[in-house]
């Protein structure tokens, strides 16, 4: 369940990110926590397509790592990524 305090900051910071990082942050913020390969199946695209999304979300502060679990694609441990609503706050203020 998404809080609507989170969808609030996320329409408002829809605008400082890229087409390919919000499919991304959508998948984890409607799915999360969850796995490179969960997101890539999800959105029908590559490991290699999500995996840059992802380091580029941690960069900016929007996901945060959840710890390890069993991936539900490829049954290994994997760090699985969650949003990470308080930074956005932050960034909004100084946008």
């Amino acid at each position: 369940m998404i809080r609507d305090t989170s969808l609030e900051a996320y329409d408002e910071m829809k605008p400082m990110i890229g087409i390919s990082r919000r499919a991304v942050y959508e998948a984890i913020m409607t799915g999360g926590p969850v796995t490179n390969s969960e997101i890539a199946r999800t959105l029908g695209w590559s490991i290699n397509r999500v995996t840059p999304r992802v380091l580029e979300l941690r960069a900016m502060g929007l996901v945060e790592d959840s710890g390890t679990r069993p991936c539900t694609v490829t049954g290994r441990r994997c760090h699985a990524w969650r949003p990470r609503m308080e930074p956005i706050a932050r960034q909004l203020e100084f946008a």
